[in-house]
């Protein structure tokens, strides 16, 4: 049996805004560089973890515009480019760092169900 590679995002609860670590080029961004990309759009970050790298911790952040009752996004049409052009499916789902807010078992479970019910 195949495993999709990606997940199936019908249930997506949006965690590349809830729970995203920022890089840019081959560096982590620092708190002081994020902040002010999303504050341009008229918005804030929360601090939801943190990340051991080599150049320091990095912080594991939430969009304060997040609208987590409807799940959309509260500055949609200011929202930064890092999330204009953001799609998971271009993450490695079999690295654990691709998706830490992903449950991969779950979604490939999901997979497997549906393939044995179009079998029958």
């Amino acid at each position: 049996m195949s495993t999709a590679r990606y997940p199936d995002c019908t249930n997506c609860e949006a965690p590349c805004c809830r729970r995203q670590f920022m890089e840019e080029g081959d560096r982590w961004l620092p708190l002081h560089d994020i902040r002010p990309i999303y504050r341009d759009a008229g918005t804030d970050v929360r601090i939801v973890g943190w990340e051991k790298q080599p150049d320091g911790r990095q912080p594991m952040i939430e969009c304060a515009a997040f609208d987590v009752a409807h799940l959309r996004c509260g500055i949609y049409a200011s929202r930064p480019e890092h999330c204009r052009t953001y799609d998971c499916r271009e993450d490695d789902p079999d690295d654990w760092r691709a998706r830490p807010h992903c449950d991969i078992a779950r979604h490939r479970r999901m997979e497997a169900s549906r393939a044995r019910a179009k079998r029958r």
